[in-house]
C-alpha cells in the first residue's frame, strides 16, 4: 500500500462483498461535521463507522470525538491502516457473521 486511498479500497472491497451491508463514504467538503469516520454503514441493524489512516496519520481531536460518540451509542467503530488492515478484515468478517 502507498497511501490512504489504498487502504480505502481495499476497505471498500470488503464492504461490498458483505452482504444485507449499506455503507457510504460522507464527503469531507467542510459542509458537514467535522472528525465523521471515512465510511459509516448498517449490517443488519447493527451501525458501524470505519476510519482510515495512513504511514503516521493519527486521529483528530474532532474524528476522537466521533468515534466516541458512536462508541458511546454501541455502534462498532475501527481505525485502519496500512499495518492493521489484514486484522480489522478478518475481524469485521466474524462481526459480520455474529450480525446475520
Amino acid at each position: 500500500m502507498k497511501n490512504e486511498g489504498d487502504v480505502k479500497k481495499r476497505v471498500k472491497d470488503v464492504l461490498k462483498a458483505t452482504t444485507n451491508c449499506w455503507w457510504f463514504m460522507p464527503p469531507a467538503n467542510g459542509f458537514g461535521r467535522s472528525g465523521i469516520p471515512d465510511f459509516v454503514g448498517n449490517l443488519n441493524g447493527m451501525f458501524f463507522a470505519v476510519e482510515t489512516k495512513y504511514g503516521k496519520g493519527v486521529t483528530t481531536a474532532n474524528q476522537e470525538r466521533e468515534i466516541g460518540a458512536i462508541g458511546a451509542t454501541n455502534g462498532m467503530v475501527w481505525v485502519v491502516n496500512e499495518h492493521n488492515i489484514d486484522v480489522w478484515e478478518v475481524t469485521f468478517k466474524g462481526w459480520a457473521a455474529v450480525c446475520s
